[in-house]
C-alpha cells in the first residue's frame, strides 16, 4: 500500500490551493475589495474542508470506492464515481489548457499547442505511474521553491516604483453588494470547492487522525499567500487593468525595471505558474485515474494514465477553441458543475453520517440486549 506523510500532504494541499490561481486575480469583479472576497471565501472553504475531511473520520484507511460501496451500495457506486471521474478530467483539462497558453504566449510562440500539450501529458503520466508518493516527494522538493520565488516576486514588485497600496483604497466603496453576490460563489468554488479531488486520496496518509489538522493549516497558510498576491497586483496594475489582464502576475513583471539592473524577470512568473499549474492538473487527473481505475476493478492503474494520456491533448484542442471561449467556460459554467459537486459531497456526507449513527445506535442496543 502506498502511504504519503502528513508534511507531505500539507506541501501537495498548498502547491494545488495556490496552483493556479497565481493566473487569476481571483475575486476582481469586487475590483479592490477582491482581497476582502477571497478572505470571506476562505472561511466557507474551511468548513468545506471539514466536510471532505469527515469521510475519514468514518471510514478510516477506507478508500472513496469502498466508502461508496459500503454506504450506498455498488449500483449507485458506479455512476457517482463516473460523475466525479467527469468533473476531475474536466478540472484537468482547464489547468491542462492554461498551462499551454502560457508556454505558447511566452517561450513556444511558432509551436503547435497539440506539441506542447502532448510533452507536458508525457512528463506528468510518467510521474504519475511511478505512483503517488512519487508525486508526494516531488511537492516536498518544489513547494520551498514555489515559496522563494512568490516571495521574490513580492520583494521584488514593492520596490519597483509602480507599487501603490493605495490602489486598495476605498475599502468597501461599493457597497457589500459586489462582495457577497456571484463572486463569492466563484471564489469558494475555485479554489476551495476544488479541494473535493483529495477525498480520492485521504487513504494515501499515513496517520489519517491528523488529516484534518493539516488540511485546516495549509487552506489558512494558501489564503494568506493568496491574498498578498493580490494586493500585489492591484498595488501594481489597480483593479481596472489587473481585471481586463490575461495572466496579471506575467503582465505585472514585464513591467518592472529597477534602474535598468533588474528586468525581464517574467521567468520567475513563468516558473511559478508551471509548478503550481502542474500539481494542480497532475491531482486532478490522477483523481480521474482512481476513479476509473475503481469503476472497473482494474488492478494497475498504468494502463488508464496511459490511454487518458494519449486521448487528453485531443479533448483539450477540441474542447477549447481559444483563450477566450476557456475563460468564459470557466466563469460561467464550469462554476456551476463545482457547486453541484460540492452539494452532491455534502449530500454523501449527510447519507454516511445516517448510516453511522443507525450502525452505532443497533450495536448498542444490542450491547445493552446482551448484558
Amino acid at each position: 500500500m502506498v502511504y504519503i506523510t502528513k508534511v507531505q500532504l500539507f506541501f501537495l494541499i498548498m502547491l494545488f490551493e495556490i496552483g493556479s490561481t497565481t493566473l487569476f486575480a481571483l475575486g476582481i469583479k469586487a475590483k479592490q475589495d477582491a482581497w476582502i472576497v477571497v478572505l470571506i471565501a476562505s472561511f466557507i472553504g474551511l468548513g468545506l474542508v471539514w466536510v471532505f475531511t469527515q469521510f475519514p473520520k468514518f471510514y478510516p484507511n477506507k478508500n472513496f470506492s469502498d466508502i461508496l460501496d459500503s454506504t450506498i451500495g455498488r449500483k449507485l457506486a458506479i455512476p457517482l464515481l463516473f460523475i466525479y471521474s467527469a468533473y476531475f478530467l474536466s478540472g484537468a483539462s482547464f489547468n491542462f489548457y492554461e498551462f499551454s497558453e502560457l508556454i505558447k504566449v511566452t517561450a513556444l510562440p511558432s509551436t503547435p499547442r497539440i506539441i506542447i500539450l502532448y510533452l507536458f501529458i508525457i512528463v506528468t503520466a510518467y510521474i504519475l505511474t511511478l505512483g503517488f508518493e512519487v508525486l508526494a516527494r516531488m511537492a516536498e522538493i518544489l513547494l520551498p521553491v514555489f515559496i522563494i520565488f512568490l516571495i521574490l516576486i513580492y520583494i521584488i514588485t514593492m520596490f519597483s516604483g509602480h507599487f501603490n497600496i493605495r490602489a486598495l483604497l476605498p475599502v468597501l466603496g461599493n457597497g457589500l453588494k459586489p462582495i457577497l453576490g456571484k463572486t463569492l460563489v466563484e471564489v469558494v468554488t475555485f479554489p476551495f470547492g476544488e479541494l473535493v479531488v483529495f477525498i480520492m486520496f485521504w487513504h494515501f496518509v499515513r496517520k489519517q487522525e491528523q488529516i484534518r489538522k493539516v488540511s485546516l493549516f495549509a487552506i489558512a497558510l494558501s489564503t494568506f499567500f493568496i491574498i498578498f498576491s493580490l494586493i500585489v497586483l492591484i498595488s501594481m496594475l489597480g483593479p481596472e487593468l489587473t481585471a481586463n489582464s490575461a495572466i496579471p502576475l506575467l503582465h505585472v513583471l514585464l513591467a518592472i525595471n529597477i534602474s535598468d539592473i533588474i528586468t525581464n524577470v517574467d521567468l520567475l512568473a513563468i516558473l511559478v505558474i508551471f509548478i503550481g499549474g502542474f500539481f494542480k492538473m497532475s491531482l486532478h487527473f490522477y483523481g480521474a485515474v482512481l476513479a476509473v481505475t475503481w469503476i472497473f476493478k482494474i488492478k494497475d492503474p498504468k494502463w488508464v494514465i496511459a490511454v487518458l494520456g494519449l486521448l487528453f491533448p485531443i479533448y483539450n484542442i477540441f474542447r477549447f477553441d481559444n483563450i477566450i471561449y476557456h475563460r468564459w467556460l470557466g466563469s460561467e459554467v464550469h462554476w456551476f458543475v463545482m457547486v453541484m459537486i460540492i452539494l452532491m459531497t455534502v449530500l454523501l456526507l449527510i447519507v454516511i453520517f445516517l448510516k453511522h449513527k443507525s450502525e452505532t445506535s443497533k450495536q448498542r442496543r444490542e450491547r445493552d440486549v446482551n448484558s
